[in-house]
């Protein structure tokens, strides 16, 4: 009876006694067996985990050379490196993992067969019951630097840096650049650039589209330059020294980014992607009656100079923006300026807080930029080579923009290196300046900053030489620097990471010896 009221869908049943004190069901005593339902136990649900992601070449014969393995990165992130350069990243996966189905960025994915874009980082869900897990998928290919194919018409070589050639111009960028996966096509000239580095295996060049293009973020414009950092092995010296112009007072320091350049078919190297020193608003912004000029010993032999020469600099000041004539209105506006200036400088009342040098010369910006060369000790800058101010009608004469550093740092075997010594004070107008009791308070004041900023140079250094780890590695495949002198180089290291800790080391008693010698003043 007790039975007939049970639930007729009972999932399992077991027997318990119940012994009853009042009643006697039979003769024997014997206890009633109730059947109890139980529910059944409902097994746990495993975490959802990613144990694998390949891409195999059998199954991407377009992009892969060899099998590609992903490295799992904590709970959370995969990174893949491609080893060979590829245009786009539609890529077929395979997995191992726990869970019932995939999702890559919420799209259904069968696992082995289904192509998808990896050219800007995606999110690979697993789902198992009720629980997901999700993985961020990182695809750099080759390297994992943006990479720029150029080609010429008829693949023609590049010999001159006067005459500009046509070429077709493709950048693909990373999944960690500002604007990750995107891809700019478009036509371009390019020509030759640069003194001595022109003379090197390596070449620099540089860019002119026909319609302004923003690349890898920068502002638009029509020029840029490539920069090939053959003489600096670690590739970091220009990229440090535009860290510390970024953080300092000058009003505009060139962007840049690393790229590898496939050049006519072949790789080519590791280069920086420079935005050409120029006025514009989104570079030398003075106007359109301003002026950049450029402090070089070389201009007096290069045809589209526009140059002239005042008592107390050695070499010549070229009017490198905007373009003039000799003897034409703004030619003459722009000599009478700096020579004025110049003469001032240098007079009996130069000390004059109304009529001396300060009416002429921007304080903070003069102050910053010697800085800055002579913390990296820059060899060219004693106002010899690539020195460059600008000057904004009604304003003062400012230094600036930075340019030039791959032989600073130390990197030179024939001049005085340091990191121990002066070096930039001694640059004609500088000198003169440090005359000033005001020049100095701003310069030991500015140090104090800089030497403050310690740390965060590090850091920049570090991460950069990080961000270039498999880049190096191909550029010296392509190049053999390391173990071989290339100009102007004091040491040769070796291996990169011993060329960036002696860059690094050299920097860190620079910085030590000039607080000593600022705090002497």
């Amino acid at each position: 009876m007790l039975q007939a009221k049970l639930k007729p869908k009972m999932k399992k049943l077991i027997y318990v006694t119940m012994f009853f004190a009042t009643l006697s069901c039979s003769k024997d005593n014997d206890e009633p067996e109730i059947p109890v339902e139980i529910p059944e136990e409902v097994p746990e649900v495993e975490d959802p985990q990613l144990k694998s992601l390949t891409f195999l070449s059998y199954d991407n014969p377009m992009q892969l050379t060899t099998d590609v393995k992903g490295e799992i990165i904590g709970d959370s992130i995969v990174e893949f490196w491609i080893p060979n350069i590829t245009s786009d990243k539609l890529l077929i996966p395979k997995a191992e993992y726990v869970g019932e189905s995939i999702k890559i960025d919420d799209v259904p994915s069968t696992i082995g067969s289904t192509k998808h874009d990896f050219k800007k980082p995606v999110i690979l869900t697993i789902a198992n019951g009720d629980k997901t897990k999700d993985y961020t998928i990182y695809v750099h290919s080759f390297t994992g630097l943006p990479v720029m194919w150029i080609e010429t018409e008829g693949r023609k070589d590049i010999t001159s840096k006067e005459v500009y050639q046509r070429a077709s111009f493709k950048l693909v960028e990373d999944v960690r650049t500002r604007a990750a996966g995107d891809i700019i096509e478009d036509s371009v000239s390019i020509k030759g650039r640069g003194n001595s580095t022109w003379g090197m295996a390596k070449k620099p060049y540089a860019l002119k589209f026909d319609k302004k293009v923003s690349l890898l973020g920068e502002p638009k414009d029509k020029s840029w330059v490539l920069l090939n950092n053959y003489a600096d092995k670690t590739m970091l010296r220009i990229k440090t020294a535009f860290f510390l112009g970024e953080i300092s007072n000058l009003e505009y320091t060139a962007r840049s980014h690393f790229v590898e350049l496939i050049l006519n078919g072949r790789y080519n190297g590791t280069y920086q992607l420079c935005e050409k020193l120029k006025i514009g608003k989104d570079r030398v912004n003075v106007g359109d009656d301003g002026y950049l000029f450029e402090i070089d010993a070389r201009v007096t032999g290069e045809s589209d100079s526009r140059y002239f020469t005042v008592n107390h600099l050695a070499n010549s000041v070229d009017i490198k923006d905007p373009d003039v004539e000799y003897g034409d209105e703004k030619y003459n506006f722009a000599k009478e300026l700096v020579t004025v200036a110049d003469s001032v400088l240098y007079s009996a009342n130069f000390l004059d807080p109304n009529e001396g040098w300060q009416k002429y010369f921007d304080i903070d910006s003069f102050a910053d930029w010697y800085l800055i060369n002579e913390i990296t000790h820059n060899t060219d800058s004693r106002m010899s080579l690539s020195c460059y101010m600008n000057y904004k009608k009604g304003g003062k004469l400012k230094m600036g923009p930075l340019w030039d550093f791959d032989i600073a740092f130390g990197n030179t075997d024939y001049a005085q290196r340091g990191p121990e010594g002066f070096w930039v004070i001694y640059a004609n107008w500088i000198y003169r300046m440090f005359a000033d009791p005001a020049f100095v308070a701003k310069v030991k004041e500015r140090f104090n900053y800089f030497y403050s900023k310690r740390d965060d140079i590090m850091r920049e250094i570090n991460a950069n030489a990080n961000y270039l780890k498999y880049a190096v590695q191909e550029n010296e495949n392509r190049w053999h620097t390391f173990y071989t002198y290339t100009w102007p180089n004091y040491d040769i290291w070796g291996s990169y990471n011993n060329e960036v800790q002696s860059m690094k080391e050299w920097l860190n008693a620079r910085f030590e010896w000039l607080k000593g010698e600022f705090d002497k003043m």
